[in-house]
């Protein structure tokens, strides 16, 4: 019996000890504009202390890091060159379980997917988070649909300034004409 007793006990020490966890993500794509500053949404569950954990944002469509951050420290080596001097994990948020990546002046090669990773020793736990990335106007075209787009534009508001000014001109006439019938009448 103590044997027994004494062998849960051991069992529900060491699983209080572990860091088994889950990574939660937004569960929806987030909707951005180049130029603006996101935070990438990512905790962990059950939420603890992240502070001293490995946590790693890897793009992976080119299977690289985005950024990395580990027992206090980010770790720039690792990271893609577009991203260097743009991310940071928001450190206010470490010791409640939170794994956010803040990333600054968006660019159109930001859209895609992000995976948050965190290990914890033996631990592992991962979350996918979408990043949808529009611009002012033109989202993924190329520059000559870009300036097609244009002239088609200013042609359009040409020929419509073009069409506006010939009307007025035709009606300023037959006023014109008009008036000056009215003139001839009156004078015979």
């Amino acid at each position: 019996m103590w044997l027994l007793l004494s062998y849960l006990v051991t069992l529900h020490v060491l699983r209080l000890g572990s860091a088994d966890f889950s990574v939660v993500g937004p569960g929806r794509p987030l909707q951005v504009t180049v130029g603006q500053d996101v935070v990438l949404p990512c905790h962990l569950s059950p939420s603890m202390d992240t502070r001293s954990l490995d946590i790693r944002w890897i793009r992976p469509r080119f299977s690289k890091t985005a950024h990395h951050y580990r027992n206090g420290e980010d770790l720039y080596s690792e990271q893609l060159r577009e991203y260097v001097g743009r991310t940071e994990v928001v450190r206010d948020g470490l010791s409640r379980g939170r794994l956010d990546l803040r990333i600054s002046g968006l660019r159109p090669s930001d859209d895609g997917q992000y995976v948050c990773t965190v290990t914890d020793g033996a631990s592992y736990g991962e979350a996918m988070v979408d990043v949808e990335v529009s611009a002012p106007f033109f989202h993924n075209a190329r520059p000559w649909m870009v300036g097609v787009g244009v002239v088609l534009l200013l042609l359009v508001v040409f020929l419509g300034l073009a069409a506006y000014l010939w009307r007025r001109k035709v009606l300023q006439s037959r006023e014109l004409e008009t008036t000056v019938a009215g003139l001839k009448g009156e004078c015979l």
